[in-house]
């Protein structure tokens, strides 16, 4: 809100600008009686920290009630001795913040509310990940986003705190992926409309911004966001009270065609629209400003964006070696062993989330047509119901990895490149080069068991599931490389080595636990547990 976090001599800037920044260390004091903190000596050496909190809180109009309790508060403290100065602090400190906490939970769904401490724990995750911040606005063009006022630029952080602030804070995939959880299952759902309706804002291509930049220099270097802001809408109209009717939505276009400066507009139904004829039709493009002005690691190929409809499969296919058009996006960064510029999880191909989710989508779309809500039937070249009926009769042929070898003849696999049977492909169709790559075990899976389970045979995810709980489910989260696969390695460290396969973070997605796919495991896991007795009781 126009402040960066408290900074305490011998720690550094806080974690967190709020409440939370003071609390978190408060508690670990409180747990030792670790008086001689440097939080403490903070406090007894001056009024610096509680003048702060006041004026960061009072920049808030709604919040000013709380900041005038804690002006009166902090007053008749600053008037005690300097040594009682840190438990009165904390007393204050913590009723403020417990009384925070119960007022926001009363705010969330019903599930939030009667939940049990472990849900309301990660319901307050939203709150941590939703806010203001001003180095990263929604979108910072006036006019683009309806209402009015400071949360109309409230956004999701990728993560804490490395992707909170600035370009780097508001990811599309990101935001999409974690959309369902963190916004509409607490019932934030007019935070989540509006999220929804930046993005759209933005789409360009057929696609949606891999990094928004708050829709002044967006790049559209991923082929999976647009999947993802899809389920999203889709999830959203099958969670909000306003359901289907959010399709009538106008959307502000920033960039519906080359021209910067030129706004249009159009509703979220016609844009679904654009964005899957733009598919079907094959997206062709080089980014904008190509070259090290956006990306001084990335090498010239890279940058041209490439996505095919296969008519026969009804796969949607893309990418190169030379660029991450998914999640597993981890680009090298090391000159001393020569994986600078190199993409360590490239899944050029059809990677089986994305099948997963056009399949997902194609659904949808095709049962809203048939109940007169959507006006479109398909594509220039298919109609939704063929193409959703394409992908249920191909994916299984073209995905699973038979447990019996003497069964490989009924499926599209190349037997010598199997190292691991019982498995769906993390990808169908990589390059000549890295036609391996289909085969490794990854949990990727899981997000189309979650979101299109209909494609699935139950024989074939008993016997996935069972393996991945087995191989890839950790203590942490979920292993995003077979452990047994050569590039394997689980222990992350983003500093330079001599070990190409790790050098620079190079294995950020070739082994470490990662959390958010264990909540598709379980969807998974639901979605089958009627006919994978062994997973079930994960």
């Amino acid at each position: 809100i126009g402040h960066g976090p408290y900074s305490i001599s011998r720690i550094g800037p806080l974690a967190y600008c709020g409440l939370q920044g003071c609390v978190t260390i408060l508690n670990k004091i409180a747990e030792f009686n670790d008086l001689g903190h440097p939080l403490c000596e903070n406090l007894r050496e001056g009024d610096w920290a509680m003048d702060y909190i006041v004026h960061r809180l009072s920049q808030r109009p709604n919040l000013s009630g709380v900041a005038g309790w804690l002006t009166k508060v902090f007053d008749a403290i600053k008037k005690m001795p300097r040594y009682l100065i840190p438990k009165y602090f904390t007393q204050a400190m913590m009723q403020i913040y417990n009384a925070a906490i119960q007022h926001t939970i009363s705010l969330l769904s019903s599930f939030v509310q009667t939940g049990d401490s472990f849900i309301k724990n990660l319901a307050k995750v939203s709150v941590q990940l939703f806010s203001v911040v001003n180095s990263s606005k929604l979108i910072s063009r006036p006019g683009v986003l309806p209402g009015a006022g400071p949360d109309n630029a409230a956004s999701l952080a990728a993560g804490l705190h490395h992707f909170a602030t600035g370009y780097m804070r508001n990811w599309g995939r990101d935001t999409f992926i974690s959309l369902r959880g963190l916004l509409l299952v607490p019932g934030r759902f007019s935070e989540a409309k509006n999220v929804i309706l930046a993005f759209a804002a933005t789409v360009r291509h057929g696609l949606v911004p891999n990094l928004l930049d708050s829709g002044s220099r967006p790049r559209y270097n991923c082929r999976d966001a647009v999947w993802w802001f899809l389920q999203a809408i889709q999830d959203y109209c099958g969670m909000a009270p306003e359901k289907n009717e959010f399709l009538k939505s106008q959307v502000v276009r920033l960039f519906a065609n080359d021209k910067k400066d030129e706004l249009t507009t159009c509703t979220l139904t016609d844009l679904i629209q654009e964005i899957m004829q733009r598919h079907s039709s094959g997206i062709h493009f080089r980014e904008w400003e190509a070259g090290t002005a956006i990306d001084d690691r990335m090498q010239d190929n890279g940058f041209n964006v490439d996505i095919d409809f296969d008519l026969k499969t009804g796969f949607l296919s893309g990418g190169n070696i030379q660029n991450c058009g998914t999640w597993m996006d981890k680009m090298g960064e090391s000159r001393t062993v020569g994986n600078r510029g190199i993409p360590a999880t490239p899944r050029n191909g059809a990677p089986v989330e994305i099948t997963g989710m056009v399949k997902s989508t194609t659904r949808w779309l095709s049962a809203l047509h048939r109940e007169g809500i959507f006006p479109y039937s398909g594509v220039d070249q298919i109609s939704y119901s063929d193409w959703d009926q394409l992908l249920q009769i191909n994916f299984e042929h073209n995905y699973w990895v038979p447990l019996d070898p003497s069964d490989d003849s009924k499926y599209n696999v190349e037997p010598k490149l199997i190292h691991r049977r019982g498995i769906y492909k993390d990808v169908y169709g990589s390059s000549q080069d890295r036609l391996w790559a289909d085969y490794q075990l990854r949990p990727n899976f899981c997000v189309a068991m979650a979101v299109a389970p209909e494609l699935f045979t139950p024989a074939h995810v008993s016997a996935a599931l069972s393996l991945m709980e087995e191989v890839l489910i950790g203590p942490i989260g979920v292993k995003t490389l077979d452990p047994i696969d050569w590039a394997y390695d689980g222990n992350y460290t983003n500093q330079d080595s001599d070990n190409y396969k790790s050098a620079g973070g190079f294995n950020y997605h070739n082994g470490p636990e990662w959390v958010w796919p264990l909540g598709y495991f379980l969807r998974a896991v639901h979605n089958f547990s009627s006919s994978s007795s062994s997973s079930s009781s994960s």
